[in-house]
């Protein structure tokens, strides 16, 4: 039985396409050093977290700096953002099944609260950062240990291939949504439980594996 409910953020419950895009053209002449266009870039996508940062051959260790950098310029274009269709319906849906909604995200907290705080969303008890993206399970198990939560209620809703490889290493479940930064092929690939085309889908999953 789902009762508690861990959400990503970017990608899952925003459509934040358009800041990324401004973060890569920045990044790309700080740290990129081979040439990558915008077709590349797109190629590139597809490919699981650390293969991507591979292909851009951007050394690992930069990667701490780079996120810390990237949540200070994404503070700036909030305004950019958009809620994807749907979500403030299915979050309405859930917060009635009186499950507990919580988020997950290598953003800071900050940038959530206040994006979440100008939309006037309250559903959430809730937001929590992952300082390292390439650790989000562990981030998910400080989740669980702070809120004695068992790992068999939860579901966690990403659109990355790091999400789902995060959650079958603790063994928490895992629906992937289509509508984010990695591909349908790359997804399915990982092996989700679930794999949600449209935010309904999520809800029918939901409501499918408690009654």
């Amino acid at each position: 039985m789902i009762k508690n409910i861990i959400f990503d953020f970017d990608g899952t419950l925003v459509d934040s396409s358009a800041v990324v895009e401004k973060l890569f053209q920045y990044f790309k002449g700080k740290y990129v050093k081979n040439n990558l266009d915008k077709e590349k870039f797109n190629k590139i996508k597809t490919l699981p977290l650390m293969q991507k940062f591979k292909e851009m051959e951007v050394p690992l260790y930069k990667l701490p700096a780079i996120f810390l950098e990237a949540k200070k310029i994404y503070s700036s274009h909030i305004g950019e953002i958009r809620i994807i269709e749907g979500i403030p319906e299915l979050l309405s849906k859930l917060e009635k099944l009186g499950l507990e909604l919580n988020i997950l995200s290598s953003n800071s907290v900050r940038n959530i609260s206040y994006f979440l705080k100008i939309k006037h969303i309250n559903y959430f008890s809730g937001i929590y950062s992952a300082s390292n993206m390439l650790k989000k399970d562990e981030a998910i198990l400080k989740i669980i240990r702070k809120k004695k939560l068992a790992r068999e209620n939860i579901l966690y809703i990403g659109d990355e291939t790091n999400d789902i490889a995060a959650c079958k290493k603790i063994k928490v479940k895992i629906a992937a949504v289509t509508w984010g930064f990695d591909s349908i092929d790359s997804l399915k690939s990982y092996g989700p439980d679930c794999i949600c085309y449209t935010p309904v889908e999520i809800y029918e999953y939901i409501y499918k594996n408690n009654f």
